[in-house]
């Protein structure tokens, strides 16, 4: 499937917090499904059972401490790079996958969307970009 037809399918998804299906994700849920179903990778799953709201309690940032066991931080944006952003708190509380031209696909509460990662809303809250630690992509 090309990637134009995969992302299309994957805005037809709704929100649900902590889902990991076509029926309904978040956002870490979405970049599980791409990884899997688009790029054949399994990645670990986030397995705490967190709030709606764990990120502007401010004691755990999940994503950081996951994401680092499978992905590094690195300086320029590359395809389906993992793009983190974060709240006043600093904690990565939102992310997507890197696609073509300043975009990137994500699940908020509206449901999936892909965006411009340079529109002003998320350059504020940019945390970063993370490469695969295997470069197998």
């Amino acid at each position: 499937m090309i990637l134009d037809e995969f992302t299309r399918k994957l805005l037809t998804i709704p929100y649900n917090h902590r889902g990991r299906s076509y029926d309904g994700c978040d956002c870490y849920g979405l970049i599980l499904i791409f990884y899997r179903d688009f790029l054949g990778m399994e990645l670990l799953d986030i397995y705490q059972d967190y709030d709606e709201d764990w990120a502007f309690k401010g004691n755990k940032n999940y994503f950081i401490e996951n994401y680092h066991k499978q992905f590094e931080k690195v300086d320029k944006s590359q395809l389906y790079n993992i793009i983190l952003f974060q709240n006043r708190k600093g904690v990565a509380n939102h992310g997507g996958v890197v696609l073509q031209n300043g975009k990137f696909i994500h699940c908020s509460k509206d449901g999936v969307n892909i965006s411009r990662y340079n529109d002003e809303n998320f350059k504020r809250r940019f945390n970063g970009f993370y490469g695969y630690k295997n470069d197998k992509i």
